[in-house]
């Protein structure tokens, strides 16, 4: 399918390595388990060639999907640590659509003096900076919205960011360049600019480099041209071998060179000096929407936007171009940042909401259940044997959950369709069929607490085809500040069982298929409908919906805006599984709007070593690729199986085999990718490079190696 490397990030298998995580680590789960940053990707010193070139496929990878950032440290500005997810980082507190020097303290507001050569001589013109984000442009969205971003939250930007140079007083273009005129310089994003002419809505900008040479002396352009002058006269010099008269302009070697000033020494020629202009262009006119210094000219970055610059609180502004809103865009992680260019300013995206905790909450089937009856101390089951849908913590010794109508608190809750007949507990009797809840009694109400009791039924008020039993509210999940009401709804046969959290994000729905439910008869098996060829283990769209929207065969986690995350649903509903992770209180996304400071470049901490150097990878997350015999870090991995019988002992791996297998290491995981052979470790590397595997703690991938190439 050839996903990105390690896209999957975990399945109800692996949930409990979720519970009691803070938001940052559980963010990085889903690009997963930190593999994408502080990182050491490990051979055998003395390994074959093919480990080395496998290591070296899977450090492409990992670069590739972290790549590198770039910081302003030092900057000032403002930050809003409550932006809710889902939307526009404008919310009207400290992040709002205009920044100013009173806001970011870096910005200018001062007075231009400036002689435009009429009567009044030199004149002073009000002027001030502005960061400008535009509304309705910038945003933190969450994988609900795009399942493919990296990790659950992301910034995008709709042409939304742009830095004006704003003129408080009308300003005299027509003056600029004129005769008469004082040579004009702007300080444009920190760069002073000499300006040739400007009108309304455009520029002309001085845009090649000037330059003080004498004889011999050179220059060399940032594309790797150099330029040597060869000799001065008093009105010409020699340049690379070729004449150039004072004050004109020539092109050699594909640059403009541009003569500005001789200064000739006739008694000692040797110290004579030239101003030189040399560039690409000596100078260039810009219109809105044409490319800033330095982009792209066809794909440009930050484009001019010159607006009524003629004319009171006019402005020249650089403006963002491109509309970055899906994963294959340039979206921007924590971390990461939109920085305008000559590294000015910038919108940074800090981060999630700090310390919060997830609780996770699995929802399977079991078609082997016993089921007792509210008061039942010893005996047999009322109930054996019985299809039944649970909804239980992962972690058992919290009590997170309640039944609302008994305040009973519970770990585990059951659920189970009673035909007419079949019921427990019910106060009269009844010709419909109900929906049975049970609970797992972890207060010890009950002296033999290890049964599931009958706690309440909802019986539904229409005769036949069962229906009538509407969105009641039987339990509701809390975790910390967060509350989770769980509704049940029978409605043609069918049961969906909705988690909506009170805080207002979206609702997560699941669909419950089975035997049809009617007064006579019903089971509640799987997700899906009631064709068990088509729906049992069978991961179909309408399996699971949030917000509206049918994610059963998404294959990444899903982040509601309250910060409620649905682990990979296409991978959980082949099991007829759903796990939900659930904060202790709402999740909120940090950003910054910031300008001065110096830019900083910073990679995603990856690296390459062998097995001899491990101690340098101290605190890093390992992917060790090569068998024990040749990689010491994968026998240490294995419990000492440094021989290739021990391997085989230690793993199960055999000729023509290999495996992925992710180990705990404490704060940390490594990850192992072996075969029996080396041209076996080639094809592991091979299948994780074009699969989705699950490299969760405790997950183990055998394959034969024969079925998989090992040329990516």
């Amino acid at each position: 399918m050839n996903k990105n490397i390690f896209r999957k990030a975990m399945t109800v298998a692996a949930s409990a390595a979720m519970v009691g995580m803070t938001i940052g680590a559980a963010a990085a789960a889903s690009y997963p388990a930190g593999f994408t940053s502080n990182t050491a990707v490990v051979v055998g010193s003395g390994a074959a060639a093919s480990d080395s070139v496998a290591a070296g496929l899977v450090l492409t990878g990992l670069n590739s999907a972290a790549g590198t950032q770039t910081n302003l440290a030092g900057a000032s500005g403002v930050t809003e640590d409550e932006i809710p997810l889902g939307g526009t980082i404008l919310v009207n507190k400290l992040v709002t659509g205009t920044f100013k020097d009173t806001k970011i303290g870096s910005l200018l507001d001062a007075k231009l003096r400036w002689d435009d050569g009429g009567p009044s001589g030199s004149d002073d013109y009000d002027y001030h900076e502005e960061l400008v984000i535009n509304s309705g442009t910038m945003e933190v969205r969450t994988t609900l919205q795009d399942e493919d971003y990296k990790e659950h939250v992301a910034l995008t930007n709709d042409f939304g960011f742009e830095y004006r140079y704003v003129f408080e007083d009308a300003f005299n273009t027509s003056g600029v360049g004129s005769t008469d005129a004082e040579t004009l310089y702007l300080t444009i994003l920190g760069k002073t600019y000499e300006i040739e002419a400007m009108t309304a809505t455009s520029i002309t900008v001085v845009t090649s480099e000037e330059l003080a040479l004498s004889v011999g002396g050179s220059y060399t352009t940032p594309d790797g041209k150099t330029f040597t002058v060869g000799d001065i006269f008093t009105g010409q010099i020699q340049i690379n071998g070729e004449f150039i008269t004072d004050g004109q302009s020539k092109k050699i070697d594909g640059k403009k060179i541009k003569v500005q000033s001789i200064g000739y020494h006739s008694n000692s020629p040797e110290l004579s000096t030239v101003i030189l202009k040399i560039g690409d262009d000596i100078s260039k006119t810009y219109s809105n929407d044409e490319e800033y210094v330095g982009e792209d000219e066809d794909d440009p970055l930050w484009v001019w936007n010159v607006v009524t610059a003629n004319e009171t609180n006019g402005y020249i502004g650089i403006k963002y171009n491109q509309k970055e809103l899906q994963a294959k865009h340039n979206v921007v992680y924590a971390g990461g940042s939109y920085i305008l260019p000559e590294n000015f300013g910038a919108v940074q995206f800090d981060g999630l909401t700090s310390n919060i905790d997830y609780q996770d909450f699995t929802v399977s089937f079991d078609d082997n259940y016993d089921l007792y009856t509210a008061t039942q101390t010893s005996g047999g089951a009322n109930i054996s044997n019985g299809f039944v849908m649970i909804i239980e913590a992962n972690d058992k010794s919290i009590r997170d959950a309640m039944i609302t109508t008994t305040s009973k608190e519970t770990n585990k809750m059951v659920l189970r369709w009673a035909p007419t007949g079949s019921e427990i507990g019910l106060e009269s009797a009844s010709v419909n069929g109900s929906l049975e809840i049970y609970y797992d009694d972890i207060n010890g109400d009950i002296a033999e607490g290890d049964k599931i009791r009958f706690v309440q039924s909802y019986i539904s008020d229409v005769t036949g085809n069962a229906g009538g039993i509407t969105d009641v509210n039987f339990a509701n999940i809390t975790v910390g500040d967060t509350i989770v009401k769980i509704t049940a709804t029978v409605a043609t046969g069918g049961l969906t069982l909705t988690f909506t959290d009170t805080g207002a994000g979206q609702a997560i729905v699941a669909t419950v298929g089975g035997v049809q439910l009617t007064d006579a008869v019903g089971d509640l098996k799987w997700l899906g409908a009631y064709v068990e060829s088509t729906e049992k283990g069978i991961a179909l769209a309408g399996d699971v919906a949030i917000g509206g929207t049918n994610v059963g065969t998404y294959d990444n986690d899903l982040m509601t805006t309250n910060g409620l995350i649905v682990a990979i649903p296409d991978d959980n509903a082949d099991n007829d599984e759903i796990l939900i992770s659930i904060p202790d209180d709402r999740v909120y996304a940090l950003v910054s709007v910031i300008a001065g400071g110096t830019a900083t470049t910073s990679d995603s901490g990856i690296m390459s070593i062998t097995d001899s150097q491990i101690s340098s990878a101290s605190g890093k997350n390992l992917i060790v690729v090569g068998g024990s015999a040749i990689n010491t870090v994968a026998a240490d991995l294995l419990g000492g199986a440094f021989s290739e019988g021990a391997f085989t002992a230690a793993t199960g791996i055999g000729q023509g085999q290999f495996l992925i297998k992710a180990f705990d290491r404490g704060s940390n995981v490594a990850l192992l990718i072996a075969g029996y052979e080396a041209a076996d470790t080639s094809k592991a590397v091979t299948y994780l490079l074009n699969n989705n595997v699950d490299v969760a703690v405790g997950i183990t991938t055998k394959k034969t190696s024969s079925s998989f190439s090992d040329v990516v």
